[in-house]
């Protein structure tokens, strides 16, 4: 993406990459507990990309939305945080960016 942002962020990564492998490892002493190991790994990491995409996307609605869509269960009110003021609706360069962030992101995802 063009900020930077990584849609597994290295030390979660690692971190569940590491309990994989001990469930892997452990397989031979305890069958079912490695199994269940690796699908809470699993469950995390699905929850964790999840929570990134979905925060990534707001980010994203705010550079081009006058006005984002009411939030998710979870998600500060306006209240609650400020966003970012957005652009005019009419600049059409933050709207290639935002586009091409867009793009960026989709095109990350599609490829794991």
């Amino acid at each position: 993406m063009a900020d930077g942002t990584a849609l597994f962020p290295i030390d979660a990564r690692d971190k569940l990459a590491l309990r994989l492998q001990n469930a892997v490892n452990g397989f031979v002493d305890g069958p079912r507990a490695a199994v269940e190991n690796a699908d809470r790994v699993l469950e995390e990491a699905i929850t964790d990309l999840t929570r990134t995409l979905t925060e990534r996307r707001r980010a994203l609605r705010t550079t081009w939305q006058p006005h984002s869509a009411e939030p998710t269960p979870g998600e500060p009110t306006a209240t609650e945080a400020t966003p970012p003021a957005p652009p005019p609706t009419g600049d059409t360069e933050q709207l290639r960016l935002a586009l091409q962030d867009y793009r960026e992101t989709a095109e990350r995802l599609l490829r794991l």
